[in-house]
Order: structure tokens, then sequence, then C-alpha cells
């Protein structure tokens, strides 16, 4: 009854060996095949997830998946890619994108890997471009290609990232556990900012998800990042930042004001505060430390120190 009537996802033999060789942590593995099952589904090997709702899908904290992204990352199997200020809510990052791939050794030596054997007859099922090998003895049906609801007009990648943002939370949440369990309805709420056709495009994607076999894409064309110019944040302006964080902190906080220093820092020349000029950025630091809105920015390694020593006050001389 599982294997009938349930869902499963599918797992590569080669690379799930490959990942077993090069003894990755559960947690990375889990991470992992849940990308790799919905940018499966979609066709085009991303997907765009919290990362709170990776974690609670996966059975492991927020900070297990950061680590397991790490571990990934290193290794060549996933990609994250910022997608930018939320346009909702300026204050507030854009769920990632993250794209998954098969670490470049496996491809060189993917054609000596054993091929499956077709199916009884040589049928196979044939859906939407994408061939599956029928079980042996299992009837081979045709499974019907879903074509897109008529008045509901193709739109882009572009197009449909700018619907996803305009998702709630709620809406959100609800539209990736109907992609993970292929539903094909969703309820909105009552004051959704979606317009009617956009709600359509919703509906029609997860039609398609729900389908019984998922589409085989064309991969768009890889894009070349430009190296992005050094950004380091002067040591006088450490200095000034820090006599302005024990001002913004007030008595009654006991964070440490190095580590938000150094916090700060990393979100100024590597992380989110990047997109605004070093002297902006800073004060929007100092104001969500005063509003106690700061925390550690995403993605900050647990080691990451500073480079470079910035000059304390001068103090007594010692006597000197």
């Amino acid at each position: 009854a599982i294997v009938r009537e349930k869902y499963f996802s599918l797992r590569p033999k080669p690379l799930e060996k490959w990942l077993w060789a090069a003894k990755a942590p559960g947690s990375a593995e889990r991470v992992f095949w849940y990308h790799w099952d919905i940018g499966h589904q979609n066709g085009s090997w991303v997907s765009q997830v919290p990362i709170r709702i990776v974690a609670k899908e996966c059975g492991v904290d927020v900070g297990t998946v950061t680590r397991a992204y790490q571990w990934l990352k290193a290794r060549g199997l996933v990609r994250r890619e910022d997608a930018g200020r939320d346009d909702a809510n300026p204050f507030r990052q854009a769920t990632s994108l993250t794209e998954v791939f098969v670490p470049r050794e496996l491809v060189r030596r993917l054609a000596a890997e054993p091929n499956r054997r077709p199916a009884a007859g040589g049928d196979t099922v044939r859906a939407r471009g994408s061939l599956i090998a029928a079980a042996p003895g299992a009837p081979v049906e045709p499974v019907p290609a879903r074509e897109p609801v008529s008045g509901v007009p193709a739109l882009s990648r572009r197009e449909s990232q700018g619907i996803l943002q305009k998702l709630s939370d709620g809406e959100r949440a609800r539209l990736y556990a109907g992609q993970r369990d292929r539903k094909v309805e969703l309820e909105f709420d009552a004051e959704s900012r979606l317009s009617e056709a956009e709600r359509q495009h919703v509906l029609e994607t997860l039609r398609l998800v729900a389908g019984a076999r998922p589409v085989t894409a064309v991969s768009a064309p890889h894009r070349v990042a430009k190296p992005a110019a050094r950004r380091q944040v002067s040591a006088l302006q450490l200095v000034d930042t820090r006599q302005r964080l024990k001002r913004a902190k007030g008595e009654g906080d006991g964070r440490d004001v190095d580590r938000l220093l150094q916090e700060i820092a990393w979100s100024v020349e590597k992380g989110s505060l990047g997109k605004f000029e070093v002297k902006h950025a800073l004060a929007i630091a100092c104001k969500k430390v005063r509003d106690g809105a700061w925390s550690t920015p995403y993605g900050m390694p647990a080691d990451w120190t500073l480079r470079r020593a910035y000059p304390e006050a001068c103090g007594a001389a010692g006597g000197i």
C-alpha cells in the first residue's frame, strides 16, 4: 500500500552512494534531498523555501540547517543565491534561492555506473518529455500531459518569483505543503494581496506539480558573477561604531559589544547590509541594536573574526 498509494522521493543510487562515501552528516543529507525533491518536482532544480520551513520539514533546528548548507556548499552540492530585499518589507531579507547540483567527480564517472534495466517488453511511460521505466510486471498506462488552463498566461521566472514574494507567510507555508503533498487546491487569505489572475497562476502551478511525473526543463545558462570589489569597514569606523553600540544597547542589555561589532562588520562586508553604503549600513545596524531587533546575521560562520586590529580609545599609560 505504501508503494502503490503513498508519495515517495526518488534518490539516484550513484548520488546516494557518493553522499555515503563523503560521510555526509545526516542533517546535510536531509536538507539536500529535501531541496532535490522540490527542485525535481519543479523541473528547474531550484527551490525557494524559508529556512525555518526547511528546519521543520527535516525535523532539525535552524542552526543545524545553516551548518548543513555550509557543508553542502563547500562540496558544490548546492548554490544559495541571495534574492535581495523583500518587496513587501524593505527591512526584511527575501527567501534565498537554492539550486542543487551533482558533484563533478560523480559526473566524470557517471557513464561507468550501471543503468536501469528496461521494463518488461521494453515499454516505458513517457510523460511531458521524461522517460520513467515501469516496474517489472506492472501494467503500463500512459500518463496524460497536463496543459495549462486556458486563460492563464505563461509567466516568466521573474514574474513567478514576484508572485511568490507577495504571498503571506501562511499562504507560502500552505503552498510548500501543497507542493510536497501534491495537492491541487490552496486556501488563500481573506485579505490576500494576490489578484485573481495571480491566484490562478499559483493554482495552475500546484496542478502541474501534482501531475503524475516531474518535468525535465532545460537549465538556464549559468550566470558568471562579476567579482565584487573588496569592501571593508575602516578602523576609525569600527571605533566610532563601538562607541555608538555602547550607547545603543543600554545598561540592561547584556550582549557583548565586541561580539556585536564583529557581527555588524561581517554583515556590512559580506552579508545583507553590503547592499548599502558603509556609513548608511552601520547606521541601520546601530538602530536595530537600539530597537532590540538585531540578530546574528544569517550565514555568518561561528568562528569568523575581524582580521585586523582596531585602535582602542586612549587610556592610562601606566604612569610612564
